[in-house]
């Protein structure tokens, strides 16, 4: 057993070794191998040294607006160096010894230019070789420009420049992501170029040509000046509000003329420019400009103190100078503003102050060289002879200030060709040398004032460039005199060349104030700051601003507009500068997001009434119903159609328009389960106007408008047919309805649905119906019942149920059935639980009047229910709707009934008298507290259990046993008037106002009169008047003469 066990130990130990040995066997023929390969390396490596390699011509290429980082290959040993198929040999001889054993190897992309013959793209880039003895130890390092060429075979005439500018980006790793913009344009760009190469000329001078193109192009690139911000903008055709680093023609600007090279690590030589002539600081400031659109740049931007004081400092000093400097000072600071975490950097430095200054200057001087112009326009070159003499000293004066001023802000578009006007050598055909001369100077020699050229003002070194070229004092009298002259011909010529010249003017000054007023934009996310530009008048300049043509600054301008509106006082400053008339322009614009941001402006100005009546009277109506049909404006068009239609004499002057009839049939026409909230909100408002209502329902709309309202069971579609039911002469074509509205009723689970169903249905009020029968048909007996149990329903259906009843009392038959039915009863329990209602109240004393007015159910109401006691407590409400339709019943109550008549005369005196009873209860002596005691009780016992017991103790003055001790009576009630809650003068009733404003009709009082069981010795004591609308205090008079 042990040799068993000895033996398995044996074989386990072997097989553990056995690993061990073939690893340590491995490593010793890795080692020797390894020493092998170096002795091969370090020959090879001293072969590589002693054969010598050819230079390369050095190249250097213009770097891209946007350089891709820098992109690193693989370590390759100096042995695979002579394979490598990315760049040529290397410019000069590598001078090493024989430690070299790795090369490193880098490429640097740069700028992408059109091949200046073919259709083909240029990549420069910038290859870097280091050789390496150990890792971290380099030895040569070597950098080389070289280019390559990508021809582009497929490209035609219908080729996708975004797609084939993909597949490029994709393919060629020589060109970063980033630049597939730049890209894009250069294929955009050859593809509609003309090839103006000669296809007669022979293959052995092609190419001596296209190299000699090529550096031409190469030469300018590196040459060009970064004064001008046109290739740092986009134009006025880029399309609508992109921020400064956006696309468009600004990139095929930089992309199709590069500019030099721009490197961060030059910072100080940039800040260095802006401390010399004005050229050289628009030069500088155009480089930092460029480096701060890299949005990785910044932050080390921010720590460059030296770099934004400067900065700062030539924006605070230098601004009036030249247009470029402000725009390129402003759009490097713009560029910060664009992210939340800089804005303290600019407030550091008051850019936004700065900015608005830099606006008001340039508006003011804008508006001012118009008006010279205008001037200029007139026929006599003054407004008026009174002051002729004073226009013509001012025009001269601003003819030379606008000199100076075109002179010193001279755009490129401005630039004449680099040649002199010849002298005449030819004497003229009539005149003298010197009268021809006088008339040349306001046109050829003006002319020459007018273009000199700017690059040449910005290069002059003998003075700054920022200053305008000497005129001669002569030049200019020469030029006034020829002005005063008033030759028509040489007038007209004049005006046309400055009305050109400002409007060239103009564009570029817009660039300055879209990215000035874009900057302000940004900062205005902070609700203080918005406040201190409020305080400058940035509302005033911003409508100022809106009567130019630019569609980008228009843009801007109205989207900064709309940011403030939604303040009530930036509202109010908008409508008191006439914003208003302003914004129409905008509407006829062919920009569609130049309309959209106009209409939102619009719509935020909307909620003040007052700008409400401005629009209508500018009229903005037939233009926003225009954009009814159009999909992109129609939401936010009907919103503001919605609030003009709150106005009342508004809603008459749609039927001018087509907004009816496109409202009703985009409801109808509607697809979807629900409609458009807001366009059924102006359908609803505009249905209130007879005419409107009147046309919503022609051609067969009102079936087609029921049909939805059932299919749906849409509430507010319902509701709009409520409002047409309103209308007396639309309300026979509900009368084939009636029956499915009776039928919802008790179907139906949504109340708000329901409440427009009783609605249509209280507004019917119509002789030819038999309500009776629709009662019991529908089975509504008991569905009312258990509408009106107090708190069991929302008080809106139990509101328009109450209306209902009131539209169905009118009938005989269904007043009789509400007593059978005990609905009276029903009603007086829910005028106990809702008091404080005076709807609810309203409405429901207006049901016991229709049931009074019928001769079948007074004795009913009279004698079987409480209501005669709660008209009597109501008659003193506050509410005069609630108090005449009171008075109303209370007279027919005093008709009918002989002993209620005497009651209820007692109570309407008491009332008219409650202030001099009030004025004998403050002299009451209060020594006789007890006799007045004593009194009350006798009092008590003189009245029936018919009226609460406060209204009671308050009538026994009154009643006719104590006619004889008057005076008695009337000290006592005087005296105990002043602790009853029920008294007039302590009436502690405090319902709101009511909304509902139904007048009664009377007319057939006089009918109740004659035709009365109860009426008895009360007919020759009661004289009534026979009106629409019962006056209180009249028949309170006519009361008290019986």
């Amino acid at each position: 057993m042990q040799f068993v066990l000895l033996l398995i130990f044996q074989i386990i130990s072997g097989l553990v070794l056995l690993p061990i040995v073939i690893h340590y066997v491995y490593y010793i023929i890795n080692a020797i191998a390894g020493d092998l390969c170096e002795q091969k390396r370090a020959q090879r490596e001293q072969q590589l040294q002693r054969s010598p390699t050819p230079r390369h011509q050095n190249r250097h290429p213009a770097q891209s607006p946007h350089p891709p980082p820098t992109e690193e290959e693989p370590v390759v040993f100096i042995n695979n160096l002579t394979n490598s198929s990315r760049s040529p040999p290397a410019a000069t001889t590598m001078q090493t010894n024989d430690d070299a054993k790795f090369i490193k190897k880098r490429w640097k992309g740069g700028s992408i230019e059109p091949h200046p013959t073919d259709k083909a793209l240029i990549v420069n880039y910038q290859l870097e070789a280091t050789v390496f003895g150990e890792p971290n130890n380099p030895m040569i390092e070597e950098k080389k420009h070289c280019q390559k060429i990508i021809r582009l075979r497929s490209l035609n005439a219908k080729t996708d420049p975004a797609a084939l500018a993909r597949e490029v980006v994709e393919k060629c790793d020589l060109i970063h992501k980033s630049q597939l913009n730049d890209v894009e344009q250069i294929i955009f760009y050859l593809k509609n170029r003309k090839d103006n190469a000669s296809n007669d000329i022979p293959d052995n001078n092609t190419h001596s040509r296209r190299s000699a193109a090529l550096h031409t192009s190469h030469t300018r690139s590196s040459a060009r000046s970064h004064s001008s911000v046109a290739a740092m903008t986009s134009s006025t055709g880029s399309g609508g509000g992109s921020t400064g680093t956006s696309n468009g023609v600004s990139n095929a600007l930089s992309t199709a003329t590069p500019t030099a090279d721009v490197s961060i690590n030059n910072i100080d030589e940039y800040v260095e420019l802006l401390y010399e002539e004005l050229g050289e600081r628009i030069r500088g400031s155009a480089m930092i400009l460029q480096m701060a659109r890299n949005p990785d740049n910044l932050e080390e931007l921010e720590k460059n103190e030296a770099c934004l004081s400067a900065l700062s400092r030539v924006l605070r000093e230098d601004w009036r100078k030249s247009l470029d400097l402000s725009t390129n000072i402003i759009y490097i600071f713009f560029c910060f503003s664009t992210y939340t975490k800089f804005h303290p950097l600019i407030v550091q430095y008051k850019i936004g102050s700065l900015c608005m200054d830099v606006i008001d200057y340039e508006l003011r001087r804008y508006e001012t060289m118009r008006n010279e112009l205008d001037v200029r326009k007139q026929p006599n070159g003054s407004s008026t002879p009174h002051s002729a003499k004073a226009s013509k000293e001012k025009l001269n004066r601003s003819t030379d200030d606008f000199l100076d001023i075109m002179n010193e802000e001279k755009p490129k578009e401005m630039e004449p060709p680099r040649r002199r006007i010849p002298e005449l050598k030819q004497r003229p055909k009539s005149g003298n040398w010197s009268s021809f001369h006088g008339s040349m100077s306001s046109s050829l020699i003006k002319s020459q004032i007018l273009n000199s050229s700017y690059h040449e003002s910005l290069c002059a070194g003998g003075s700054p460039a920022g200053d305008p070229p000497a005129v001669p004092a002569e030049l200019k009298a020469q030029s006034n005199e020829s002005l005063d002259r008033n030759d028509p011909k040489v007038k007209k010529e004049e005006i046309d060349r400055l009305n050109k010249q400002l409007k060239i003017f103009a564009k570029k000054q817009e660039q300055l104030l879209r990215v000035a007023f874009y900057l302000l934009l940004n900062m205005a996310e902070n609700v203080k700051l918005e406040e201190k530009m409020r305080r400058k008048h940035i509302v005033k300049m911003l409508v100022k601003a809106l009567d130019r043509q630019n569609i980008d600054l228009l843009m801007l301008v109205s989207t900064f507009l709309k940011k403030l509106s939604i303040v009530g006082d930036n509202k109010d400053e908008m409508g008191a500068l006439n914003i208003v008339a302003k914004l129409p322009r905008l509407f006829q614009s062919t920009h569609t997001d130049l309309v959209q941001v106009t209409l939102k402006l619009v719509f935020n100005l909307s909620f003040d009434g007052g700008l409400r009546r401005k629009m209508i009277a500018a009229g903005y109506l037939p233009m926003l119903v225009m954009f009814i049909n159009d999909e992109k404006h129609h939401g936010i068009a009907v919103k503001i159609l919605y609030h003009m239609s709150l106005d009342d004499k508004v809603k008459g002057m749609f039927t001018q328009t087509e907004c009816v009839q496109m409202a009703t049939d985009a409801i109808i026409l509607n697809l979807n389960v629900k409609v458009d909230l807001d366009l059924i909100a102006l359908c609803i408002n505009l249905s209130l106007n007879r005419r409107n209502a009147q046309i919503m329902v022609e051609g067969q709309r009102l079936h087609s408008l029921m049909d939805r309202a059932f299919k749906y069971q849409d509430a507010l579609l319902m509701k709009l047919l409520r409002n047409l039911s309103q209308h007396e002469s639309l309300q026979q074509q509900f009368i084939d309805y009636v029956g499915d509205l009776a039928r919802i009723l008790t179907i139906c689970d949504d109340e708000a649905f329901i409440v427009e169903c009783l609605g249509i249905l209280g507004n019917l009020a119509l002789t030819d119906l038999d309500y009776s029968q629709i009662l019991q048909n529908f089975q509504l007996i008991p569905w009312i019942r258990q509408i009106l149990v107090p708190c069991s329903r929302m008080d809106d259906l139990v509101l328009d149920t109450i209306v209902y009843l009131g539209t169905c009392a009118c009938d005989e038959l269904c007043a009789l059935l509400f007593c059978r039915a005990k609905v009276v009863i029903s009603l007086i329990e829910l005028l106990k639980a809702k008091q404080e209602d005076d709807e609810i109240v309203l409405q429901i004393i207006f049901v016991f009047q229709q049931i009074l007015r019928h001769e079948s159910t007074r004795e009913y109401m009279i004698k079987e229910t409480e209501s005669p006691a709660y008209l009597i407590d109501l008659m003193h409400d506050k509410n005069e709707e609630i108090r005449k339709v009171c008075d109303y019943c209370l007279d027919i109550i005093a008709i009918s009934d002989s002993e209620w008549a005497k009651r209820i005369k007692l109570e309407k005196f008491r009332n008219h008298n409650s202030q001099w009873l009030c004025m004998v209860e403050s002299q009451q002596d209060q020594d006789n507290e007890q006799d007045y005691a004593d009194q009350e009780d006798e009092c008590d016992n003189d009245l029936d259990t018919y009226l609460r017991s406060e209204y009671l103790d308050n009538c026994d003055l009154y009643n006719d046993n104590a006619d004889n001790d008057s005076n008695s009576n009337s000290n006592c009630n005087s005296n105990h008037s002043n602790n009853n809650p029920a008294s007039p003068a302590m009436s502690t009733y405090s319902r709101p106002l009511s909304t509902y404003r139904r007048s009664q009709d009377l007319d057939d009082l006089y009918n109740m009169t004659s035709s009365s069981k109860s009426q008895g010795s009360s007919d020759n004591n009661f004289i009534f008047k026979s009106n629409k609308s019962l006056d209180a205090d009249g028949l309170h008079e006519e009361l008290l003469m019986a």
